[in-house]
């Protein structure tokens, strides 16, 4: 311990009286484990440890998928959620929950709620305490004596002022009385963005085996302590497989593949943000290994100044693992320095970074200082110090062996060429990560472009919910509220034309999907029903969004509730079930309602992006007449001469006149929607940018910083060629030609590596892998050009050189 506290001790000496040294090293680590500590922080945050969950691990989420219908994760039915619940040998508990929204009507107004209904253990599951009050019971949990409510702590401040009396007060949602029983803790906000919980109150008869493909839930699941996903998974298949077989239905769910699986809540609660975390975690990785090359550049070269110090000691009886421990006890406390630097900034650079994540994604997601994060900051600290010290240590451990020790201050050629390799390696890996952001930037530009199948320019969208008691199951009152608020906004000045749809694309509302069957095209024994979106719209909607008409005609102010009942299909669907034929005249039926009836195909539109412009699902879409097929949830579309947002506060007073109750929101241009839908592509791109001008700056230091340290080596090889008459241009051009050699030898490996991971970035991001000439072009030019700024000095030096001062020197 004596020896350790005496290695310490020395090394804080050998450091104090470097301080050139020493800052520099610790400020280049402290980027390396800042930049990763910061990041972390934000992956913790997002993909680890989510605020408001008690251990997250323990959390998953269950989901439905049809293998055959091209489904690959849905929701669950009330069927699936009790097997899951049965599960008791591996379930410590489960709840179910429903997504929707409110109308509050108060003194000053009406005001739109996100909600969400949930079964009584949601907050169990979750490990979530509310801070005032108490979470649900058994007997609120139940239809009919469902009318209770816990408050988010964002709606108590908004609605109650945060005052603690708001505990059994009253809200009128929906025109019906609930009672506030609790309010939860700031940090909770799952699913995200919700206003208020209320009880799901699932009736016996939902537990109906005929419900079992009804999947319009979301579930989630706490595992008791030791169990993994993977053996819940089988218990769930297993189980899975002896209800459907009990109850008659495995012939459906063989054809079209049906199965469920859980898989972590986390997954599920960073949804965009998980891949360009991941793959920003990897950026920052290959920071700290830049930053560690450049401080084993700089350790290796004070070697060169410490070689009598080094000789005394080992002439005085030091060991080699002394000498080696002693340099890597430097490098640890050089480290210490850059954790402390990086504890203290990286949350709050962190924080800053999820400041400048979309709203949309970042919403719920707190960065907090604790324990772990401090811990992974030592780790990075530690692996640093191991990265950057153990090439010097072992460099120092072969020159004792030898016995180079006090031979000569000049440096070898062995050492040279190391400091020249790591500054290679710091140039490649700077080519890479600024190649990738040049992919990444140009997909994004491309992502731009892309055609979302309707022109969003100039439309402004709005939401409406009708599900007060006036409207709910009322399918005549429901349209009458959207033919009536349809007529005020088209008369209307500045408005070009108006519709109304179930929902709209890119909006984060969802369209419906079900099964179906085509009368003209009976199903085979064993074969997979087909399955499609399910949209309803006005008759101004193709008009309005400027979607094309393929074939047919769209819907008429003649397809009434009281008319035949039509359907228009996209160009998707009518390739995949009507290839090479003309689907107008055909009849589709879906198994859904008390008369299902076949509607005729009147029309085909072109395809339509449903919320994304870099994967398309290509999932085929049937429009029925919002007439024929009225929905709770309607959303206005505006096409404006001008602006659209000079329009939303007409939008909002014409929905308030037709009905007061009534609150629209989400009214946002419909342009802005679909840029949303690149938030994340977006985040990534600028963060890879910075990033790449960190990786720019630190490999450019490196250039400068072994450049400097060889032309001060090489002072007297320079004295004599300036003596025999070399001139100043070709002493400059020596430094030039090994700056060259060591961006050659760095580009060569980056163009390597670049080429072999192109297809594995095409694979995971959308877009990414083309037009990667012009990013290596322009990555090498500006990896050049910052090589050319850090040679400047050293070859102006190196020609600088008085060949008479110089060699009176040696």
């Amino acid at each position: 311990m004596q020896s350790i506290l005496g290695n310490i001790r020395y090394g804080l000496r050998q450091l104090r009286n470097a301080p050139t040294f020493t800052v520099v090293a610790v400020l280049t680590l402290a980027l390396g484990v800042g930049a990763n500590t910061a990041i972390f922080s934000v992956v913790q945050a997002v993909l680890l440890h989510p605020a408001g969950i008690s251990q997250p691990e323990r959390v998953v989420s269950l989901h439905a998928r049809y293998t055959q219908l091209n489904l690959p994760s849905i929701g669950v039915s009330v069927p699936d959620f009790e097997d899951a619940q049965s599960l008791t040998g591996l379930v410590d508990s489960a709840a179910i929950s429903q997504p929707g929204s409110f109308n509050m009507t108060t003194s000053s107004g009406t005001e739109h709620l996100q909600s969400t209904a949930v079964s009584r253990d949601w907050f169990r599951v979750f490990g979530a305490q509310p801070i005032l009050g108490r979470t649900f019971s058994p007997e609120e949990d139940q239809k009919g004596a469902n009318y209770v409510a816990i408050l988010s702590y964002a709606a108590w401040q908004r609605i109650f002022g945060g005052q603690p009396d708001a505990i059994g007060k009253s809200m009128m949602m929906d025109g019906q009385t609930y009672r506030v029983v609790g309010v939860m803790r700031s940090d909770f906000d799952w699913p995200r963005g919700r206003d208020v919980w209320v009880p799901v109150g699932l009736a016996p008869e939902d537990y109906a085996p005929s419900n079992r493909f009804s999947e319009g839930y979301d579930s989630a699941v706490r595992l008791k302590p030791g169990v993994s996903v993977a053996q819940f998974n089988a218990a769930l298949a297993q189980k899975r497989m002896e209800e459907v077989r009990r109850e008659g239905s495995h012939g459906f769910a063989e054809t079209g593949g049906w199965s469920m699986f859980a898989q972590p809540w986390t997954k599920d609660a960073a949804g965009d943000l998980r891949k360009p975390l991941l793959a920003l975690f990897i950026v920052v990785a290959a920071i700290l290994l830049i930053a560690c090359a450049n401080v084993a550049g700089l350790l290796l070269a004070r070697t060169a100044t410490r070689m009598r110090e080094l000789a005394i000691r080992t002439a005085l009886g030091a060991s080699m693992f002394q000498i080696t421990s002693q340099f890597l006890i430097e490098t640890l406390l050089l480290a210490a320095g850059a954790a402390i630097i990086a504890v203290l900034t990286g949350p709050l650079i962190g924080r800053l970074l999820l400041l400048a994540i979309p709203d949309h994604l970042a919403d719920g997601f707190v960065v907090q200082s604790n324990p772990r994060l401090v811990a992974a900051t030592i780790g990075f600290s530690l692996l640093a110090a191991l990265l950057a010290g153990i090439i010097p240590a072992i460099q120092v451990a072969r020159i004792q062996r030898i016995g180079e020790f006090g031979r000569s201050v000049t440096d070898s050629a062995s050492r040279q060429r190391l400091r020249t390799i790591l500054v290679s390696t710091e140039i490649a890996l700077a080519f890479i990560l600024l190649t990738g952001t040049g992919m990444f930037l140009m997909s994004l530009r491309q992502l731009q472009h892309v055609d979302p199948g309707f022109r969003p320019e100039n439309v402004l969208a709005g939401s409406v919910t009708l599900t007060a008691t006036d409207y709910r199951d009322n399918s005549v009152k429901q349209a009458a509220f959207v033919r009536d608020v349809l007529s005020r906004i088209q008369h209307q000045p500045g408005v070009a034309s108006a519709a109304a749809s179930s929902f709209v694309p890119f909006s984060g509302l969802c369209c419906w999907s079900s099964s179906f069957m085509i009368q003209e095209k009976p199903l085979q024994v064993g074969e997979a029903g087909p399955h499609a979106d399910n949209q309803t719209a006005s008759p101004g909607y193709l008009a309005t969004m400027q979607i094309p008409l393929m074939r047919g005609r769209w819907f008429t102010e003649a397809d009434r509730a009281d008319t035949p009942p039509v359907a228009v299909i996209d160009d998707v669907f009518a390739r995949a079930y009507f290839p090479g034929q003309n689907p107008i005249g055909s009849h589709l039926r879906w198994a859904m309602g008390p008369k299902p009836v076949f509607r005729e195909i009147v029309g085909v539109v072109g395809h339509v992006r449903r919320d994304s412009l870099e994967v398309d699902e290509n999932k085929g879409v049937v429009y029925m007449p919002f007439e024929q097929q009225p929905t709770p949830m309607a959303t206005f579309v505006v096409r404006t001469k001008g602006n659209p947002q000079v329009f939303q506060s007409s939008l909002i007073n014409t929905v308030r006149s037709v009905d007061s109750t009534v609150a629209i929101f989400n009214v946002e241009p419909l342009s802005s929607l679909v840029s949303q839908s690149l938030g994340a592509r977006q985040l990534l791109v600028w963060l890879l940018s910075l990033f790449g001008g960190l990786a720019l700056l630190l490999a450019a230091i490196g250039i400068y910083g072994l450049l400097s340290y060889t032309t001060s080596q090489r002072s007297a090889e320079i004295g004599i060629r300036m003596a025999m008459g070399a001139q100043r241009w070709q002493i400059a051009r020596l430094i030039v030609k090994d700056m060259l050699a060591m961006v050659g030898a760095g580009l060569g490996v980056g163009i390597v590596v670049v080429v072999l991971m192109q297809k594995l970035l095409a694979h995971t991001f959308a877009g990414v892998g083309g037009g990667i000439l012009p990013s290596l072009i322009i990555a090498a030019a500006g990896l050049l050009a910052a090589a050319s700024l850090a040679v400047a000095l050293p070859a102006r030096k190196s020609a600088s050189v008085d060949p008479a001062v110089v060699l009176r020197a040696e």
